[in-house]
């Protein structure tokens, strides 16, 4: 869903901004374009808190470190109320307050729209890498194989046979 904003930067109009966002019943607004987690801005508390998605792991942490990094950048978050959040792998940063006229709530979706739109394409050539690597497991090139030979396989592998008595302390106590 597209959210229409009228933001003012640097006295140019910005009308659009391109984000899969939902609003709740209370008034906060979740965005959920970035692969790795779901934003929320939290009008009523000054707040932005990032959650993870169905699927945890080692990439969420850094992912949310550059989303505050940005943030904390362009001024939209507080560089002092940036910590990890009650819910497991959360992470939330305070909005500050506007001095002058302006929308903060506006403004820090802008650049969260921003930074989704720097983010996504590292995504999108990993999901490319990752499609291409199986593609190459499923289907080699003609030189990273060999055909199968029967005449270097045998039935009996290893140095012992199937069925032998192992020897050894498990044979010394027997009921």
């Amino acid at each position: 869903m597209a959210l229409t904003l009228k933001i003012k930067i640097a006295g140019k109009p910005i009308e659009k901004i391109l984000l899969k966002a939902t609003k709740t019943i209370d008034g906060n607004i979740i965005i959920s374009d970035h692969p790795d987690m779901n934003i929320l801005v939290l009008p009523s508390k000054n707040k932005v808190v990032s959650l993870p998605k169905e699927e945890l792991d080692d990439e969420l942490y850094a992912s949310q470190k550059r989303l505050f990094d940005h943030l904390v950048k362009t001024g939209v978050v507080d560089y002092s109320t940036v910590r990890d959040g009650n819910i497991f792998m959360s992470r939330e940063g305070k909005i500050p307050d506007v001095v002058g006229e302006g929308d903060k709530i506006q403004y820090c979706l802008y650049v969260i729209s921003n930074f989704i739109d720097e983010e996504l394409p590292f995504y999108k050539n990993m999901k490319d890498f990752e499609k291409d690597m199986e593609q190459n497991l499923l289907d080699p090139e003609v030189d990273e194989y060999t055909e199968f030979d029967a005449r270097r396989h045998s039935d009996v592998k290893g140095t012992l046979p199937p069925k032998m008595v192992k020897y050894g302390i498990h044979s010394i106590y027997r009921l």
